[in-house]
Formats: C-alpha cells, sequence, structure tokens
C-alpha cells in the first residue's frame, strides 16, 4: 500500500511538472508571436514614414523647379520689351539694377524705369495668377487646380555703403515703396493677388546696405549693389503628416 501510494505521489507530481513546462512553453511561444507583429507594426510605421519623407522632398524640389519656370518666363516678358534682368532660381529672385529704375541717390523712377516696372507688374500678374486665390480670374482663365502656391511676392530695395546708414535704409525703403505703388498703379489687379491665407501677396523692404552682392570697394561693385530685388516665396502643398 505505502509502495503505490508512493508511486501515486510521483505520477502527480510528474503530470504538474509537465503541465508546468507546458505553460512556460506556451508563454514563450506567445511572447515570441507578440515580438514577430511589434516588428512588423513599427516596420510598416517606418516604411510609411520614409515614403512621406521622399514626398515632402519631391514636393520641395518641384516647388523649385515650377519658381524658377516663373522667373524664366517673366526674365523673357521683359527681354522681349527690351528689358534684360537677372534672375537667381536658386533664390526666387528677379533683379532689377539701378541703372534701369533711378538716378543715383533718388527715389523717383525714370521714365524707362515706369516703363519696366509697368511690364514687371504684368508680367507678375500672368505667371502667378494661377498659383494664388484671385478666384474670379483664375476661373476665367480656366487656371489648373495648383498644389503649390505663392506665399509673398517681396519688393526689396539695395543701396551702396555711401552715406549714412539712416539715409540708405530711408532710400532703399522709399525705392521699394515708389515701385510698388507705379506696380499696382499700372496694374491694378496685381493688388487682388492672395495667398491661401487671403493675404496680399505683395509686401515691401528695405535692407540699405546690409545685404550687397559684391564688397562695397569698387564703384562698379558698388553699382550692382544699388538694386531692386523682387523675391518670390512659394509653398508645396501641405503634407499629409507622418502621423505614429
Amino acid at each position: 500500500m505505502a509502495l503505490r501510494r508512493i508511486r501515486a505521489k510521483a505520477q502527480a507530481q510528474d503530470s504538474e511538472n509537465e503541465n508546468y513546462f507546458i505553460s512556460m512553453t506556451d508563454i514563450m511561444v506567445g511572447m515570441t508571436f507578440m515580438f514577430i507583429i511589434m516588428l512588423m507594426f513599427f516596420a510598416i510605421k517606418l516604411e510609411r514614414i520614409a515614403a512621406q519623407g521622399a514626398e515632402v522632398i519631391k514636393s520641395f524640389t518641384t516647388t523649385e523647379e515650377i519658381r524658377a519656370k516663373i522667373l524664366k518666363e517673366i526674365k523673357d516678358d521683359m527681354a522681349r520689351k527690351g528689358f534684360m534682368v537677372q534672375i537667381y532660381p536658386d533664390k526666387g529672385v528677379l533683379r532689377l539694377p539701378e541703372s534701369i529704375l533711378f538716378d543715383k541717390g533718388k527715389a523717383n523712377l525714370l521714365s524707362r524705369g515706369k516703363e519696366s516696372i509697368g511690364v514687371l507688374g504684368q508680367s507678375l500678374y500672368n505667371n502667378l495668377l494661377c498659383y494664388t486665390s484671385y478666384v474670379p480670374d483664375r476661373t476665367a482663365r480656366s487656371c489648373p487646380e495648383a498644389l503649390h502656391s505663392v506665399e509673398a511676392v517681396l519688393i526689396e530695395g539695395h543701396t551702396d555703403s555711401d552715406g549714412s546708414d539712416f539715409a540708405n535704409w530711408n532710400l532703399s525703403i522709399q525705392r521699394s515703396f515708389t515701385a510698388y505703388q507705379f506696380m499696382i498703379e499700372s496694374n491694378p489687379a496685381l493688388a487682388g493677388l492672395a495667398n491661401k491665407n487671403n493675404e496680399a501677396i505683395l509686401s515691401i523692404s528695405g535692407y540699405g546696405s546690409q545685404r550687397p552682392v559684391e564688397p562695397n570697394n569698387t564703384e562698379d561693385n558698388k553699382r550692382n549693389n544699388r538694386r531692386v530685388d523682387i523675391r518670390i516665396i512659394m509653398i508645396p502643398p501641405k503634407s499629409s503628416g507622418m502621423r505614429m
């Protein structure tokens, strides 16, 4: 009897040990399965983030290409009217030298300056219209749905380093305002161009001698620094967002 009890107890102990090992095995298999699922989940998320990042980079590249095309169209429009200007697509800038617009130290537009600003204003309107929120004329011209848009067009005045800082700041602001004022007078529809926030895209700024393109150490360099820049700022379409 005693031997039978010992055997029964041993069998019960073996059964408990077997159940314990089976439970531990099930837990380990379950944990491994969950780990694999988590790895797959994060791999899919990382792949999605990488794709969205590539999409954003492509959007910015396309925006630069569109802006470069716009600048070239404006430059060509002005060249056909006899006005030779420079463009810098990487900066989004079209540059008007002082010699076209003003006498040295003055803020009154020359007759040729008025003509050039008039041509520039019309070209800006024609080439930027489809990238703005000016609905009536966009509809009339059957503009395609533009994913990229113009945020702002800055008319920037610049001087050389001759004279006081105050005088140069004042002159640069007066010149940018004079150019803006005549541009709107000769092309009133420009005032209606707005960005996606319904803000007018045209604005002015004056930098005095603070942003030279050449050192102010020769007369030729100073002449190059006396200028008006038209800077076009565009924004790409909004990204769908990187949600985790």
